[in-house]
């Protein structure tokens, strides 16, 4: 059975871009969490004692 491909696409919580794929992450320390392009999981993940 072939899987089918949700067309669906939502902006990045930080940049706003929209995309395919996003993370799931914690940024704060209120533990909230946002969703994340790739490009800004980078610019989170590094040094990020919340992720």
């Amino acid at each position: 059975m072939a899987k089918i491909k949700r067309g669906r696409t939502k902006p990045c919580s930080r940049c706003e871009k929209t995309n395919d794929v996003l993370y799931r992450v914690r940024v704060g320390e209120d533990g909230e969490w946002i969703f994340v392009c790739s490009g800004c999981l980078d610019q989170v993940k590094p040094g990020n004692p919340h992720y």
